[in-house]
């Protein structure tokens, strides 16, 4: 059959060669990009914060101290040097862990696929710091604010049975405190670690 006839039926194509395209990237790349860098400044802050409380001593105390109120104020003071070598570890610990977080931050800002490496990195070192915070908050800091909500409660004169309640709701705070601090890590090892993460992660630079 002649090639150049009009009558001939078409010959079978296959399908376009369309070059292969990709979907933009994740959201949760950006977004934990972003709060990544947030989180580790303000983790710096308060680390900072805590280090400066433990040596130098709390200033805001001290300028509370009022007629009447010695003894509350000392009590404080006092569970302050108790708790200072829990201070001081969980400061360092705070500082350690936001090195992680800050690479990770930067590599997922930059769409460097090892900022998901780094993000796991950071996340399983945050859970073990707050899993020693959480030691210490038992062995340490409890005993500490025991001892000083029985020396405030018996210096103003309300019921001995005060002490009890006084001493389980901060308990119980300290306790919630670190346990909320554990929701963003785990949410970075959920939401990080889906496929569509994965694969992005892996068609990425390092």
């Amino acid at each position: 059959m002649d090639p150049a006839s009009p009558y001939q039926p078409p010959l079978p194509q296959g399908p376009p060669d369309f070059p292969l395209t990709y979907a933009g990237d994740p959201p949760a790349v950006k977004v934990f990009g972003i709060l990544h860098l947030v989180f580790a400044g303000l983790g710096i802050l308060f680390a900072a914060w805590g280090l400066f409380v433990a040596i130098v001593g709390n200033p805001i105390l001290k300028l509370q101290s009022a007629p009447g109120m010695e003894s509350q104020v000392q009590a404080q003071l006092d569970m302050q040097e108790k708790i200072k070598p829990m201070t001081l570890t969980s400061g360092v610990l705070s500082l350690l862990v936001a090195v992680p977080m800050i690479i990770a931050g930067v590599r997922l800002v930059k769409k460097r696929g090892s900022g998901l490496k780094w993000s796991n990195i950071y996340a399983f070192s945050s859970l073990a710091a707050k899993a020693v915070n959480l030691v210490l908050t038992f062995t340490v800091m409890v005993p500490a604010m025991e001892e000083m909500t029985r020396t405030i409660i018996g210096s103003s004169g309300a019921p001995a049975s005060a002490s009890g309640v006084l001493s389980g709701v901060m308990m119980g705070s300290a306790v919630g405190g670190v346990l909320i601090t554990c929701v963003y890590p785990v949410l970075t090892l959920i939401l990080l670690n889906r496929p569509p993460v994965k694969d992005w992660a892996a068609r990425q630079p390092g």
